[in-house]
Parts: structure tokens; C-alpha cells; sequence
């Protein structure tokens, strides 16, 4: 529903400008972490500062919840990620960026794009 801007299935669950506030930066000149990613009203998103750092491109968005379970959204690929994991106490950084590494890997580049380069 987020992916497509507030609608499931051609049904209207949240309002466009709803979605629109969510993903955009709501805490002015103050980052959300160290590597500078924004927040919405919800969510961590990638900012162009952060996005150096990341496979996920700008706007990407993401939260993660207890035990160590993560997703994120990346409207620009037309993806939703989700990790479900149980472990305590959580470790989220590793992990989380291996996969989420690994999945951007996965992605045909199409000849006539840039080519995405992961670390």
C-alpha cells in the first residue's frame, strides 16, 4: 500500500498527501542517525547525503521493529523488503546490511542505466 502511494488493490486506504508526509523530512536541519539519513512521520529515510553509503536510493524508506525485524520501501526500484527475524538483544546493522546488499545484487540493470555498484 505505501509502495503504491496509499492504495491495496485499487482500493484507496491512505490519502496521497497522507503518504506524501509520511516519506518526506519532517525534523528540519536535524538528521535521524549518524550516516544522516531524514525522518518522516514514521519512517527512516534515505537522504541524498546518506544514500552514498547505501545501495537504496533517495526516498527509500524503512523502520524496523522488535527482535530484529526490518523492512523498507524503495519507490524508485518498485520494491518492499521485509526481514523477519527473532533475535534478542538485537543486531540490527550486519545483518540487515547484508541483505539488504545482497537484494539490490539481484536487480537486473537494464544496458541503457547506470550501473548500481554495491559495497
Amino acid at each position: 500500500m505505501l509502495l503504491n502511494g496509499g492504495t491495496l488493490h485499487g482500493r484507496r486506504i491512505l490519502s496521497t498527501s497522507s503518504v506524501r508526509l509520511m516519506t518526506q523530512h519532517q525534523i528540519g536541519a536535524l538528521s535521524f542517525n549518524a550516516a544522516g539519513d531524514e525522518f518522516g512521520l514514521g519512517f527512516g529515510i534515505v537522504s541524498a547525503r546518506s544514500e552514498a553509503r547505501s545501495p537504496s536510493a533517495r526516498g527509500t524508506f524503512y523502520w524496523g521493529g522488535a527482535f530484529a525485524t526490518s523492512y523498507w520501501v524503495d519507490p524508485a526500484e518498485r520494491m518492499v523488503f521485509i526481514l523477519y527475524r527473532q533475535v534478542q538483544p538485537t543486531t540490527m546493522g550486519e545483518i540487515l546490511d547484508l541483505f539488504r546488499n545482497l537484494v539490490y545484487q539481484a536487480i537486473e540493470t537494464p544496458v541503457s542505466s547506470p550501473a548500481r555498484f554495491v559495497r
